[in-house]
């Protein structure tokens, strides 16, 4: 390897540490700060996991299987705590910025392999949910990943990794026209077919070994619940799509700029668009919407528009590369700073009412006693278990029918103590019955109850 070549090699990782530094940075700013009620959900299930509770059997399972099995390994290595598991998450992140690059050099050289790790660190909506206990992202990295694995020409593990993507989340079905895309470019493409199928389905295969004995209830949690609810209504598919490109964000004008340059290289990056029409017709359609359900967009829009990008680079002159090259830096640069600011309102300490009702269910039971919380979170705080039925409270599962009152009535006298704040403070008939199966009643600040004492 000649010096310069070496030089331009050592400049290119060198802008690729920056910019994963930078996706960090940003990322890890809400790493104290309070949690919402699905991480709640997630973390305690994690908690009944590691306690012995089989998924699905046991423990409600609002997502896919391998999200649970990937919150056990993050939890395995990073510890359970909010601060760890959301660490966890955060790396995860790093690893997907990583591959998205590796993926976009593939295709484009290395200006299209940088373009996509930038237009990930600097995408709205990743820096406010991308470090938070959610599924969703954790999804596209795998998908991020499997798209690459196809790139190289590695269609079994890439069927895998993407059959593993929508056992995460089923929102990454959205890139499957691009995975079928590629591999029907592939000159054996046949062959690339039936491996990528054979990945997908021993994946598939040894996921329902695993949990043979909970496939019905793991379904009913994770899919059936999902479509039952899907007559709630939930965020405005349009004006959340309208807010994630926002005309003041860079990467608005990074998405149009890639899009008004795409025909001049229509033959490469062609199939990686398919990926952002399926998540814009997802985001647009799917209910009930939720703010973690746009995290398919980041991803989706950041890695066709920096292949795009990284193309059309490749036909500029030397001096207007350097002009460009300049350009692009100030971009990245000022998309970055312009998240920060955004994600910096964000910041607030966990709500006191909950650390507070935390702590006083830990005074009032025993380590070693189950209670029921329809706040996931004081449970978690207070390191008490929960029947794995119940890491999951939401007035959707009253909504749906997956959860009944008179079920968490019947289900209160096998627990020392029932928090209620949320969904069960919002059913005075729920709370009357427990008043009178419980012996004390205890009164918080803001109007939750603690009952305790049978």
């Amino acid at each position: 390897m000649t010096f310069e070549r070496r030089g331009l090699v050592a400049a290119e990782l060198a802008a690729l540490a920056v910019i994963v530094a930078a996706h960090v940075v940003l990322l890890t700013q809400l790493l104290h700060t309070g949690t919402t009620f699905d991480e709640g959900v997630y973390l305690l299930s994690l908690d009944a996991l590691r306690h012995g509770q089989a998924l699905g059997r046991q423990v409600f399972t609002s997502q896919g299987p391998g999200f649970y099995v990937l919150l056990q390994a993050i939890g395995g290595v990073f510890g359970v705590t909010v601060a760890g598991v959301r660490l966890g998450i955060v790396t995860l992140d790093a690893i997907g910025a990583v591959f998205a690059f590796l993926l976009g050099r593939r295709i484009a050289g290395p200006l299209g392999g940088l373009g996509c790790a930038a237009m990930i660190a600097i995408a709205p909506k990743l820096g406010d949910f991308g470090g938070r206990v959610f599924a969703d992202q954790c999804a596209m990295v795998l998908v991020v990943v499997a798209l690459w694995l196809v790139a190289v020409r590695h269609p079994l593990p890439a069927g895998a990794l993407l059959a593993a993507a929508v056992l995460v989340k089923l929102s990454a079905l959205t890139a499957l026209p691009t995975v079928v895309a590629l591999l029907a470019l592939e000159r054996r493409r046949t062959r690339a077919f039936l491996e990528a199928t054979a990945g997908a389905a021993v994946l598939v295969a040894v996921m329902a070994l695993v949990y043979v004995r909970d496939l019905g209830s793991i379904w009913s949690d994770a899919w059936s619940y999902h479509i039952l609810s899907r007559r709630i209504t939930g965020l405005i598919g349009r004006h959340e799509f309208e807010g994630f490109f926002a005309v003041r964000t860079p990467f608005f004008w990074l998405t149009i700029l890639a899009i008004v340059l795409l025909p001049l290289v229509w033959g490469r990056a062609w199939p990686f668009w398919l990926w952002s029409l399926l998540a814009s017709i997802f985001v647009l359609r799917y209910q009930p919407l939720r703010d973690n359900n746009l995290l398919v967009l980041p991803y989706a829009f950041a890695v066709p528009a920096g292949i795009t990008l990284g193309l059309a680079a490749r036909r500029l002159q030397p001096r207007l590369l350097a002009v460009a090259l300049a350009a692009a830096a100030l971009v990245f640069a000022a998309g970055w700073v312009q998240q920060l600011h955004r994600v910096r309102l964000d910041r607030a300490h966990e709500d006191p009412s909950l650390v507070g009702a935390a702590a006083r269910l830990d005074r009032l039971t025993r380590p070693d006693e189950l209670v029921i919380s329809d706040q996931p979170i004081v449970a978690f705080l207070a390191h008490r278990r929960v029947p794995g039925k119940y890491v999951d409270t939401a007035s959707l599962r009253f909504d749906t029918g997956s959860l009944t009152e008179s079920e968490v009535l019947r289900d209160s006298a096998h627990v020392a103590a029932l928090y209620a704040g949320r969904a069960f403070y919002e059913r005075p008939t729920l709370l009357t019955a427990l008043g009178a199966r419980f012996r004390h009643r205890l009164e918080l600040p803001g109007g939750a109850l603690i009952f305790y004492g049978h």
